[in-house]
């Protein structure tokens, strides 16, 4: 897991990959913990957050994106 600032400093593309890839670990760890061969369930709630980090990275991105179209018609 990367800290918000390198998340930030990442392109929409480079996000997109990494939040599918976060996706299906969380999705693995939910599996896991339900049939007891993991213990760990913080590991869940972290990677949830994790996946809302990108989320809001993502969105940040587009918002920008939006904005600088908008400055452009301008």
């Amino acid at each position: 897991m990367q800290s918000y600032q390198d998340l930030k400093s990442m392109t929409k593309k480079e996000l997109l990959v990494e939040l599918s890839v976060a996706r299906v670990t969380l999705q693995k760890q939910r599996i896991t913990v339900k049939t007891k061969h993991d213990k760990d369930t913080s590991a869940v709630t972290k990677q949830k957050r994790y996946v809302a980090r990108l989320l809001t990275a993502l969105k940040e991105i587009e918002l920008e994106e939006m904005i600088e179209t908008s400055n452009q018609i301008d």
